[in-house]
């Protein structure tokens, strides 16, 4: 009799351990459906005279929606910044924005401690996503300006990494219609 309550016990818990791996993955694939993930995907520069004009062109290579996207440059006065970039499909959208840095820009006449391009939004449940590429200023040796260079390689991603709990908490929020 003990075997069979053991044996039964093991059947049991075995079924209820594969069931909740299951539950997980199709939580955590069906969670993956719908975050955004904004990318710098080309980036061109253009010098003339004392000004430098970089234009990174942007894109959302996740499958979700990104919402209050926004686009800075540490030393830059200017920012960009869209209420909704979509991904590939019926409203695709890639931006292309022009950064302009003429001679009296902040990040060409002094040294910062640190900078960095960053892409800020979020995703259809308000979570904050960042994605911070370096910035490296060069002392120029013919005149007082520093050159700028952007680091496309090594990005730094800030990102909510939630529980498979608060995934399928989440993913009850959408409408049944979507």
């Amino acid at each position: 009799m003990l075997i069979i309550s053991v044996i039964t016990l093991i059947i049991i818990a075995s079924t209820c351990v594969a069931w909740i791996r299951r539950f997980s993955r199709t939580t955590k694939e069906r969670y993956h459906q719908h975050l955004p993930a904004v990318r710098i995907t080309n980036l061109s520069t253009l010098k003339a005279e004392d000004t430098i004009t970089f234009t990174p062109e942007l894109e959302n290579t996740g499958p979700g929606v990104a919402y209050d996207f926004l686009l800075q440059l540490s030393g830059w006065d200017g920012n960009f910044s869209v209420k909704a970039f979509h991904p590939k499909g019926p409203d695709y959208q890639k931006h292309s924005v022009p950064i302009v840095l003429g001679p009296n820009a902040p990040i060409r006449t002094k040294l910062l401690s640190r900078c960095y391009l960053r892409l800020a939004y979020r995703d259809r449940w308000a979570q904050r996503y960042e994605c911070w590429y370096p910035v490296s200023q060069v002392p120029n040796v013919d005149s007082r300006l520093y050159g700028i260079q952007i680091n496309l390689t090594q990005p730094e991603f800030t990102e909510p990494h939630p529980s498979v709990n608060t995934m399928w908490k989440l993913l009850r929020k959408i409408p049944a219609h979507h």
